[in-house]
């Protein structure tokens, strides 16, 4: 009993120097694992800061290098610049770089770009994934397609009914075939308060055979319809 005693005290001090060298490690981190940037529409260079931290301070500077993961990244290379390293001043446990990015292909689906901050010091480096999307102050919709076998005659155009006469804000398709063959094609608006139509055109004028189309504020449905004959079309109202 006295020993299994003495080992269990042990032990007990091993984790305990353990979890306290944890939390005293020389680390480098990201304000937050996941870093959402909002860029305003058509902006170009838009900077945002990202802020690292460190668990010490040393009496000199400190240069972190910055790992971009290109493998997995879904931000285009043309959209975004990133520094190659980032520096902690002495006497500081706080550094900061520019990310920049310009809205060139950019919406409202996060685009990922993951970083790690890496050192020849023997530092523990951190690791964030930057969620880039466009910025929407006013109401994000979608407008979800539903295809058949001949995408390549649907078209699709969004209207401004607020104004005299109604004018085309968004368009989009044809669709390729065979690639979009009974596909359920999806784009986001952000739209401001206002009175909004939509209009599906069949170029063959026999209509999506079995699909149609829905324009949806989440999970609520706006607007929806069947494309028959030449096209479909609905309004719906944004508040």
């Amino acid at each position: 009993m006295k020993k299994f005693l003495l080992f269990s005290m042990l032990a007990f001090a091993f984790m305990a120097c353990e979890e306290e060298d944890i939390e005293t490690a020389n680390r480098v981190s990201f304000e937050s694992g996941v870093i959402a940037v909002e860029v305003p529409r058509d902006a170009v260079d838009f900077e945002r800061i990202i802020t690292v931290y460190t668990t010490t301070t040393s009496s000199s500077d400190r240069t972190f290098d910055i790992i971009v993961d290109t493998e997995t990244a879904t931000l285009d290379d043309a959209d975004y610049s990133i520094p190659t390293s980032v520096t902690v001043p002495a006497n500081s446990a706080v550094g900061e770089f520019t990310l920049t990015v310009s809205d060139l292909s950019l919406n409202f689906e996060a685009q990922i770009l993951s970083i790690s901050l890496v050192s020849s010091d023997g530092t523990f480096g951190g690791i964030a994934d930057l969620e880039v999307t466009e910025l929407c102050v006013d109401t994000i919709v979608e407008l979800a397609i539903t295809l058949d076998d001949y995408p390549d005659e649907t078209t699709w155009d969004l209207y401004d009914l607020s104004v005299s006469p109604a004018v085309i804000i968004f368009s989009g398709g044809p669709f390729i075939n065979p690639d979009d063959n009974g596909a359920v094609k999806k784009v986001e608006f952000c739209l401001a308060s206002g009175e909004y139509g939509i209009a599906v055109n069949d170029a063959y004028g026999d209509g999506i055979v079995n699909g149609g189309f829905e324009i949806n504020e989440g999970a609520t449905t706006l607007a929806s319809g069947a494309v028959t004959g030449s096209g479909g079309s609905a309004s719906f109202t944004i508040e």
